[in-house]
């Protein structure tokens, strides 16, 4: 049984430890998982920069890190589990780098502002790490499970820029909202249905909001791309 632990902040999430996913922090975070503070910082000429502390679940308690590497040493440790475990890549994860005294390093996107590089080591993973890593299959497709409500829906103007591509979205083409919270306001990250469709694939129909407004051809087109 998961052990949870009392922690509130207004802007932090938590990266799991079965499927490496990020969720923000609403209460309690599990026993175990890195966790990620958030801070807004306006500098001496006006540049809002986002800080970012790491912190430890445990003991009944979030206890904060050094810094990344830190952060970086504890997720090393879950991913050969991981690896060892399932024979392959954790999901978001790919090759990096090796270095002469044997030791690589993977890429972990945990999202798209907050990325590890994970140092494998011939003592942590108890082999040739390069070897062990060629060994392994690719992340297996898994389904998207998020914590909170997407939205699906025509794009109501032609105002809205999607945060994959950097392009417009066209009135009436179809878009998807990514929930994304600042001190608990909750506002949507837009994309092209096509841009973020493959990220999403096997989504619940119940974390999907507006698909059942939509019409039967868009319907039938989200249904084609996120649950066949």
């Amino acid at each position: 049984m998961t052990e949870w632990i009392e922690f509130r902040h207004d802007w932090a999430y938590y990266i799991t430890t079965d499927t490496f996913t990020m969720n923000k922090v609403t209460g309690k975070v599990p026993a175990g998982t890195i966790v990620l503070i958030k801070e807004k910082e306006i500098l001496d000429n006006g540049v809002t920069i986002t800080n970012t502390t790491y912190a430890l679940a445990k003991d009944g308690h979030v206890v904060n890190l050094d810094d990344k590497r830190s952060a970086s040493k504890i997720l090393a440790k879950l991913f050969v589990d991981y690896m060892k475990k399932y024979n392959e890549y954790p999901p978001d994860t790919t090759f990096d780098k090796s270095f002469k005294n044997g030791s690589v390093d993977v890429l972990f996107k945990a999202s798209d502002y907050d990325k590890f590089k994970i140092r494998l080591t011939h003592d942590l993973v108890g082999s040739d790490p390069e070897e062990f890593l060629m060994n392994l299959s690719k992340a297996s497709r898994k389904k998207f499970n998020p914590e909170n409500e997407w939205k699906i829906e025509p794009a109501k103007s032609n105002r809205s820029t999607c945060k994959t591509c950097g392009q417009k979205i066209e009135k009436n083409h179809l878009r998807l909202g990514e929930p994304s919270y600042f001190q608990d306001h909750l506002s949507y990250k837009w994309h092209h249905f096509a841009c973020k469709a493959d990220e999403i694939w096997g989504i619940p129909n119940n974390k999907l909001s507006g698909y059942v407004d939509l019409s039967s051809d868009y319907k039938n087109k989200v249904t084609k791309a996120l649950w066949e």
